[in-house]
């Protein structure tokens, strides 16, 4: 044993601030300090009372503002939920917002070629394409 704690984790994850939108059947969560990110989820502080956990959501990330806005938009599920914090883990993300989270990790990730291989040999998420 090498004393170094074994990484359970699919996807690198990077710390990047973004405004962030949780919108779950009844009431959108909003929070300006998003904590990490990574290709399989988000994890965002809120002082607004967080939903439990299972809870199924759509997630909008704002990217960059006005005139040309840059958002991520998602479908997920809140995987844990406490004072203060909520994760979503992602299980579907349009094409567009695929490459720009893909784009997020990649430039932002303290070791890109990891992460880079993690995204190439990993299929854990649903593209939504539209109807043909």
């Amino acid at each position: 044993m090498t004393g170094k704690p074994e990484e359970k984790r699919s996807f690198v994850r990077v710390p990047f601030k973004m405004n962030t939108a949780v919108r779950t059947r009844d009431r959108t969560i909003w929070s300006t300090n998003t904590l990490d990110i990574s290709m399989n989820g988000i994890r965002v502080e809120t002082t607004a009372a967080v939903p439990t956990e299972g809870t199924l959501c759509e997630i909008e990330i704002a990217l960059a503002e006005s005139p040309d806005p840059v958002i991520i938009e998602a479908r997920g599920t809140v995987v844990r939920s406490a004072i203060g914090t909520l994760a979503v883990h992602f299980s579907e993300i349009d094409i567009d917002s695929y490459d720009h989270l893909q784009q997020l990790i990649l430039n932002n990730s303290k070791d890109p070629e990891r992460a880079e291989q993690e995204i190439r040999s990993h299929w854990g998420i649903r593209t939504s394409r539209p109807p043909a």
